[in-house]
């Protein structure tokens, strides 16, 4: 099944801003040598997967421009914002065959050698991922002794997958820690998520089922929304699992959001 996985990334990009939110990024870097790493990490852990990389070009430089076109990419540009970059992202996923994969990229994400090899490697062995089994139990009146109320597969058929292949920092936090089903296949941890950026990956035919969600999400970049909208916790009627990998495949390259453990410093000087 692996080597009929074919991904198509769509990766969003404008080297004009900085940050949406002001956050500072790591190493000293500016926005453009960020852009061409984060770029360089995508393609490198590509290289054994059948893939079609898209770039949405938001306003972005001359410099930019040409740095992209070494590759081989389709390039789509136009002056956009921050929100209708997003919805011309989603309206080439709409022509992706339903059977394949789509990742959405931001610029500003930097990816492991292996990123894309063990996400495919999910992908064909998602097939041994059973959410855990819910319980609930409650005491009433004076007895003591805890009755159980509910135990059962907490979805009737298997939900599809989503893939946050980032591992941010803030789950490990004491404030915002909560309890996760970790799932072991032979070559990496996943945790169930219930949070996602605009970064992330899902197959076609999923993105489609929700396509109307997609489309709402994407006024004022309201990626709490789609995370509601689209991914279950407890149950999964009409929803996603989503599974994000330890240790993460992936860094969200703002000094607040650096994931844990992996050497970030030691991965950019492979990919240089």
């Amino acid at each position: 099944m692996k080597d009929n996985i074919k991904i198509h990334i769509i990766f969003r990009t404008c080297d004009k801003v900085n940050a949406v939110h002001g956050s500072p990024r790591p190493f000293g870097l500016d926005k453009l040598s960020l852009i061409k790493l984060c770029f360089k990490s995508l393609v490198q852990s590509l290289k054994t997967i059948d893939h079609a990389i898209y770039v949405v070009a938001d306003d972005i430089s001359i410099e930019l421009k040409n740095f992209l076109l070494q590759y081989n990419i389709q390039i789509i540009e136009g002056v956009y914002g921050n929100d209708n970059s997003i919805r011309e992202t989603f309206k080439i996923a709409s022509s992706i065959p339903s059977n394949d994969y789509i990742y959405f990229c931001e610029d500003d994400y930097l990816h492991t050698p292996d990123c894309f090899e063990k996400i495919t490697h999910l992908i064909a062995n998602y097939h041994e991922i059973v959410p855990g089994r819910f319980k609930l139990n409650f005491s009433f009146g004076t007895i003591k002794r805890e009755l159980q109320l509910f135990l059962g597969n907490r979805f009737f058929s298997k939900p599809d997958l989503m893939v946050f292949p980032c591992d941010y920092p803030d789950r490990y936090h004491p404030t915002w820690i909560s309890k996760s089903y970790i799932f072991a296949l032979n070559n990496t941890h996943w945790r169930e998520v219930n949070d996602v950026t605009f970064t992330f990956l899902l197959q076609s035919m999923t993105f489609k089922k929700h396509q109307k969600t997609f489309l709402k999400a994407a006024h004022k970049a309201n990626d709490r929304f789609l995370s509601r909208k689209i991914i279950g916790k407890h149950f999964f009627f009409n929803k996603t699992i989503c599974l994000s990998p330890i240790p993460s495949l992936s860094n969200h390259m703002h000094t607040e959001t650096m994931s844990p453990v992996v050497k970030w410093e030691q991965v950019i000087n492979q990919i240089e």
